[in-house]
C-alpha cells in the first residue's frame, strides 16, 4: 500500500483547503470520517467554459457512457482553459481558472459518532459531501458497484490507520483515535468483518464487474430535482446568471448539494420547504427565494 497516495485520498475526503478552511491537516484529519456512499459526477452530457477575455463559451457534447467522448470533451475545455490561464499572466484583470476535473466521483461521508459540537463536518448534510479526483479511484468505481466500492474503500483508508500506529495504543488526544473508533464503529454498525473485507484495489477487477457501477450512479437527492445543468469550469461567472444568488443555487444544483443545502430549512414536523428560513441563508428575499426555486428545482416545492 501507498501510504502517501492513501494520504493524499484522505486529503480530500477531510476536505484539506488550506484558504478555504484556514485549517492544518492535521487538525482535519483528527475528523476524517468513513464513506457512506459513492455516486457519479458526470451526470449531465456537456462540459462548458466561460473565456471572459473573448467573451464566449466553449463547449462539448459527450456521453456518459462512453468513457472516450467524456475524456476527449474534459481535455478539450481543459486545453481551452490552459489557453486562457497564458494569457492570464500578462493580463492582471482576470484570475486563473482551474480544470474541469477529470476522475471526480461524489462521496457521501457518514455522520460522526463524535461530538457534534466539535465536529466540522457535521454542521449539516452539505458538510458531508466531498468530490474526489483520482485516476484510480475513479476506474475502481467504473467496475464496482456502489455497496462493494464503498466497504474495500473504507477498508483501504482504515488499513492506512492502523498501519500508522505501528501497534501503539492511542490516547484519546491522539489524532488518529477518533478516526479510527469512527472506521470501526461504521464495519460493526453495518454487520461487516473487517478482517474478512478485501482492499479496495485487490477487489476492483473485472471479476466483480457490476452492471450498475458507481460512475453511473445517482444519488435521491439530487435525482429529485429535474433540471440538469452541464459542468461548467467557471460555475460561479455572473455570465452563468442574472444574480449572484441564482448563481449559488445553480451551483448548489450542479454540484449536486442543493437538497443537502435546505434541509436544515424546512419544517419540524411538515416536510415543507420554511421559504422564510431559506431566503435567510440565501441571504435575498422569500419571493426570490421561492421564484429560484420554482426555476430551477421546482421538486423540492412540491414535496
Amino acid at each position: 500500500m501507498n501510504k502517501q497516495y492513501i494520504y493524499q485520498i484522505i486529503s480530500q475526503l477531510v476536505n484539506d483547503n488550506y484558504t478555504k478552511n484556514k485549517a492544518t491537516p492535521r487538525s482535519l484529519l483528527r475528523h476524517l470520517l468513513p464513506v457512506e456512499s459513492a455516486f457519479g459526477y458526470y451526470t449531465s452530457n456537456k462540459v462548458e467554459f466561460f473565456d471572459p477575455q473573448q467573451n464566449q463559451i466553449f463547449y462539448r457534447n459527450f456521453n456518459v457512457k462512453n468513457e472516450d467522448t467524456r475524456i476527449e470533451s474534459i481535455d478539450y475545455i481543459n486545453g481551452r482553459i490552459d489557453y486562457f490561464n497564458r494569457s492570464v499572466n500578462s493580463n492582471s484583470s482576470y484570475e486563473k481558472i482551474d480544470h474541469i476535473k477529470k476522475w471526480a466521483i461524489k462521496i457521501k461521508l457518514s455522520n460522526p459518532i463524535s461530538d457534534i459540537s466539535v465536529n466540522p463536518f457535521s454542521r449539516n448534510q452539505s458538510s458531508l459531501v466531498r468530490i474526489i479526483d483520482d485516476k484510480k479511484i475513479y476506474n475502481a468505481a467504473s467496475i464496482l458497484k456502489n455497496s462493494d466500492f464503498t466497504i474495500c474503500l473504507n477498508k483501504t483508508i482504515y488499513e492506512y490507520l492502523i498501519q500508522l500506529t505501528a501497534g501503539k495504543q492511542l490516547v484519546p488526544q491522539n489524532t488518529l483515535y477518533q478516526p479510527i473508533l469512527e472506521y470501526e464503529d461504521w464495519f460493526m454498525s453495518s454487520g461487516i468483518n473487517i478482517d474478512d473485507t478485501p482492499l479496495l484495489f485487490d477487489y476492483a477487477n473485472e471479476e466483480y464487474r457490476s452492471s450498475k457501477p458507481v460512475i453511473y450512479s445517482i444519488d435521491e437527492l439530487t435525482n429529485s430535482i429535474n433540471i440538469k445543468y452541464s459542468i461548467r469550469a467557471n460555475p460561479e461567472h455572473k455570465k452563468w446568471y442574472t444574480s449572484k444568488t441564482e448563481g449559488k443555487v445553480i451551483n448548489l444544483i450542479e454540484s449536486g448539494l442543493l437538497n443537502d443545502y435546505v434541509s436544515d430549512c424546512k419544517f419540524k414536523n411538515v416536510n415543507k420547504l420554511n421559504m422564510k428560513k431559506l431566503a435567510i441563508k440565501l441571504n435575498c428575499s422569500d419571493k426570490t427565494a421561492k421564484k429560484l426555486l420554482s426555476l430551477h428545482a421546482p421538486q423540492l416545492l412540491d414535496d
